[in-house]
């Protein structure tokens, strides 16, 4: 995180914790230092209240109303996607400005950045009266909250092209202004979130020069889950050799000593080396079993399994580990054919150690991908 971003963050925390009383509902998020991101509650639309610094073209106001959207976005589970799309038609329509309109006398009493005269419409998002009242669509929070409800309703939203999915909510006369905006959306979605990328949701590269002590905690996606490890998939779920192989193999160059980290907040249920296997060496394609591994449970009878670890695991059973943690280390102990991470997912695993089996393991890939932290490089 760059010095501005960290000052970015620390004046949304402060503008949030005077406008909202101190009651943030929203859960704290981490980038490499324990900082809380803004509440999704109302923040005064006039420049001169606006406590947000300018970010690049956007200045203050501007900044702050960007800052609501992402924020409501998260308080609503909305995939980062989301933000993007939701930033673009903001900036599209008001050039994220909350505009009174001079058709509409009463929305000239409500505290805004500039007047306009699309019809009656009104706010961020320009909205017309079948989105709500004058001061609810002069709400940022509520404004942001009602397209992305809209949002999330228009089916395969998220693989759309950008101004397509805006469009399917907005229902513009000029369908393809949305587009231009979508790097300038994404560039400030990630900054607002201290992100270099917007795409470091639910990954981030999990690297530091020294022991577990210093490896910080990565972002972690809307739906609480983060990739253990970033690397290509190399051997997928599914049928190998007349059996199943029951999570995805994960490597790339140079992975051996990474960390691998929690998947998602849990309980350690299981840390073990296979008493037929190798532990604290590599093993071979003529070995069998996980060598070092771990399980963790997840609430809903969710277990994530990591094998193949280079020595003894960095926790033990019963540890509450949080999402991200770094639980151990690549390595390519027990059935190995080389430095790797093979990572499971099972579902309705009855209570106890020893219960997540083929019967119960799903495809990763489809699990994590719809959590909002696919696994693979570059997503």
């Amino acid at each position: 995180m760059t010095r501005r971003s960290v000052a970015l963050t620390v004046a949304i925390l402060a503008a949030v914790a005077v406008l909202c009383g101190g009651m943030v509902g929203l859960p704290v998020m981490l980038f490499g230092q324990m900082q809380a991101e803004a509440a999704a509650c109302e923040l005064p639309s006039a420049p001169q209240a606006s406590p947000v610094p300018s970010v690049g073209e956007w200045n203050s106001a501007q900044t702050t109303h960007a800052t609501v959207i992402v924020s409501v976005g998260r308080q609503r589970r909305v995939a980062p996607r989301g933000y993007v799309i939701a930033l673009a038609v903001a900036m599209q329509e008001s050039t994220l400005r909350n505009l009174a309109n001079s058709t509409v006398p009463e929305s000239l009493d409500i505290p805004h950045d500039g007047v306009g005269s699309d019809h009656d419409s009104v706010g961020l998002f320009q909205q017309r009266p079948g989105w709500g009242s004058v001061r609810e669509r002069m709400t940022p929070s509520y404004a942001a909250g009602k397209f992305y409800e809209a949002l999330v309703g228009v089916d395969g939203w998220e693989r759309m092209r950008l101004t397509d999915a805006a469009q399917a909510v907005q229902r513009s006369g000029t369908p393809e202004a949305y587009q231009k905006w979508e790097d300038d959306a994404e560039a400030l979605a990630a900054q607002i979130l201290g992100l270099p990328n917007i795409d470091d949701i639910g990954g981030g590269d999990p690297t530091a020069p020294c022991g577990a002590d210093d490896l910080g905690p990565v972002p972690v996606g809307p739906g609480g889950w983060v990739q253990p490890i970033r690397a290509t998939i190399v051997s997928p779920f599914g049928p190998r050799g007349g059996r199943l192989h029951a999570g995805v193999d994960l490597s790339r160059q140079d992975v051996r000593g990474d960390p691998i980290r929690a998947a998602a907040s849990g309980v350690v249920e299981q840390v073990k080396c296979d008493w037929y296997t190798t532990c604290d060496r590599d093993g071979s394609t003529n070995q069998r079993g996980c060598g070092w591994y771990v399980d963790i449970r997840h609430p809903g009878d969710v277990v994530t399994r990591y094998c193949h670890m280079i020595r003894r695991p960095e926790v033990s059973i019963g540890q509450r580990a949080t999402a991200g943690t770094v639980i151990g280390f690549v390595g390519s102990s027990g059935g190995s054919s080389g430095p790797h991470l093979h990572f499971e997912v099972h579902v309705d695993v009855p209570e106890g150690p020893y219960h997540a089996n083929g019967a119960n393991a799903v495809d990763p890939v489809a699990w994590m991908r719809e959590r909002d932290a696919p696994l693979g490089p570059g997503t």
